[in-house]
């Protein structure tokens, strides 16, 4: 009849069979229950084994079914690389290396995947028709590599004070200088932003008119030397 084996593994007790521990003769634990190394006991009789008790519950159910089964959201993978080190049981070792891959593969993937995803920047031009009045919606620094839209401007002060906050509540161009909507638009999509879509709301002399431009988010460019980077 198989001996049965108590365990006390860092405070933990674990309850086993002499053949189950010597499943892997090899390892440490195979070389103790087998009587090449010197064992210790508690007070208790338990078997002493200064490693992890709670991981050793892994170890364990490797020696019974010769599989790793981990919980699904299982954090400790380092640690149970470590008390696989520890017993020496080259199978167990090897599962854990496989598993600690597959995070890896899995992290990796989700990185690739994160960096499919596309962001878009977002231009809006509005045209109120009762007043001839333009509002551009953008960043202020797109709306500074538009000339359209500084011509409209007295003078580059003047401009600058007005970019304040553009994209919540928009750049209201000047009414006294008329806007060429061809350049306009041309020169919005020489930024690299394309039409998305039109709208016009009111149907007649009282409409607003919108126009929304996108273009995708480049990733920011490699640091150079001097430690800046230059982007529009």
């Amino acid at each position: 009849m198989d001996e049965v084996i108590n365990l006390n593994v860092g405070g933990r007790i674990y309850t086993t069979s002499r053949s189950t521990l010597t499943r892997y003769p090899d390892s440490m634990l195979g070389a103790m229950f087998s009587g090449r190394i010197q064992s210790t006991r508690d007070l208790e009789g338990n078997y002493v084994i200064d490693g992890d008790g709670p991981l050793f519950r892994f170890v364990l159910n490797f020696l019974r079914r010769s599989v790793l089964t981990l919980p699904e959201d299982f954090k400790e993978l380092d640690m149970l690389a470590a008390e696989a080190d520890f017993y020496q049981i080259q199978e167990f070792i090897d599962a854990v290396t496989q598993a600690k891959e597959k995070v890896i593969a899995v992290k990796e993937e989700q990185k690739q995947e994160l960096a499919a995803i596309i962001e878009y920047e977002f231009l809006e031009v509005e045209f109120e028709c009762a007043y001839g009045q333009w509002i551009i919606f953008s960043t202020s620094d797109v709306l500074q590599h538009i000339p359209a839209v500084k011509a409209t401007f007295k003078d580059s002060h003047n401009f600058k004070n007005r970019l304040n906050r553009v994209e919540e509540y928009g750049l209201i161009l000047p009414r006294d200088k008329p806007v060429n909507r061809v350049n306009l638009f041309r020169e919005i999509t020489t930024l690299g932003f394309t039409l998305h879509c039109t709208s016009s709301s009111g149907g007649d002399e009282r409409s607003t008119d919108r126009w929304v431009f996108t273009r995708e988010v480049k990733p920011p460019p490699p640091t150079s030397a001097s430690g800046s980077s230059t982007t529009l």
